[in-house]
């Protein structure tokens, strides 16, 4: 018998586990993220979280985790080098709520739209094309704006260079965070980067620390949008101030998001459990197989759908005015980061549009 313990807000995690593996197999104990620590999940095996949870040393040096698995798209929360050095296996759930980052972004065009802070014709340019960054692009480029996109791990003759993207009025950033390698994204928009950006607009949706946010706070004209801040969930009371637009780390949130990141997970369980010789065999099932598919209504036949349809189910602009009117109150630290986790954790479900007949058709 395998011992899970699970954050209890990765949705539907126990069906999909019970749809892939043999129940006889495994006991799963859901927990609230504040209470998965060294001594609740000492005597399990395997361990689910969300982005909320670090694992790290600190947590698991006394454990017997043998496998952690993250239904996030990113791993900035998992120590990778210390997982390896333990043979302990790992998992996670890249590209699982691409759509609704991508949804995040309309919505906040549209709003700058409205604004008056752009408009048509202004100059995109995104950077990272990976499963985000090309849907991003792809729209954005067939309802008529002028797009160019960036990547410097991919050869692509319809890719351009670094330097060009920062002619853009607009960039939005779609990369990991990382520190080392030949492309670490750490600081990838520094002073000297943010010296060419006056009176531009930038977005992150990506990480917090892509962004240098100490060198963004001494310019005093670029406009800023934010979803991801350093320090998290008690980002810089200046930053979030200084943002055009600021959100708490929601733009993954959709109903599909999350139940993509929660089958990806379910998906990795189920092939450790497997994998291991001592066990006997058992049917598995991919659930990649199953559909769990519910989209908004198609507002019309022909696709794209206009920009004002994501603005309309993404009210960016009342999620902005709460985040900010929550960080000019003179309240302690801890209440501070409790009320942005809160945030989160009551942001309405969205659900995504499928666009993929609109991704075939732009393929």
């Amino acid at each position: 018998m395998i011992n899970i313990i699970a954050d209890s807000d990765i949705p539907n995690l126990d069906e999909y586990l019970k749809i892939t593996i043999d129940e006889n197999l495994f006991n799963i104990n859901f927990l609230n993220f504040k209470k998965i620590n060294p001594k609740t999940i000492k005597a399990c095996e395997v361990l689910l979280v969300r982005s909320t949870t670090k694992v790290d040393k600190s947590l698991l040096q006394d454990s017997n985790i043998k496998f952690v698995g993250s239904a996030t798209a990113g791993i900035n929360h998992l120590d990778t080098n210390y997982l390896n050095a333990n043979n302990i296996k790992w998992n996670y759930s890249p590209g699982c709520n691409s759509s609704s980052v991508a949804h995040y972004v309309f919505s906040v065009i549209a709003e700058l739209i409205d604004k008056k802070e752009m408009n048509y014709s202004s100059k995109i340019g995104i950077i990272g094309y990976g499963n985000i960054g090309k849907k991003v692009a792809k729209y954005l480029d067939s309802i008529g704006f002028t797009v160019v996109c960036n990547d410097p791990f991919l050869k692509n003759i319809n890719l351009v260079n670094f330097n060009k993207i920062l002619d853009c009025d607009l960039i939005s950033l779609h990369v990991p965070y990382t520190e080392n390698g030949k492309h670490p994204t750490k600081n990838l928009i520094d002073k000297d980067t943010l010296s060419r950006l006056d009176n531009k607009i930038l977005i992150n949706s990506s990480r917090g620390g892509v962004v240098n946010e100490e060198d963004l706070l001494k310019n005093s004209t670029i406009k800023y949008v934010a979803d991801v801040w350093n320090n998290e969930p008690l980002p810089s009371k200046a930053i979030v101030k200084k943002s055009l637009i600021a959100s708490p780390h929601i733009a993954g949130y959709s109903k599909q998001g999350k139940l993509n990141g929660s089958l990806a997970i379910a998906s990795a369980v189920s092939k450790y459990i497997e994998s291991k010789k001592e066990m006997n065999p058992f049917n598995f099932i991919d659930p990649s197989e199953k559909k769990f598919i519910e989209v908004l209504p198609t507002p019309t036949k022909i696709l794209p759908y206009p920009l004002s349809v994501f603005k309309e189910s993404f009210d960016i602009r009342s999620i902005s005015n709460e985040m900010k009117k929550l960080f000019n109150q003179n309240i302690k630290d801890e209440a501070l980061s409790d009320n942005f986790n809160k945030m989160r954790s009551l942001h309405p479900i969205r659900n995504d549009y499928d666009t993929r007949e609109f991704e075939e058709k732009y393929n």
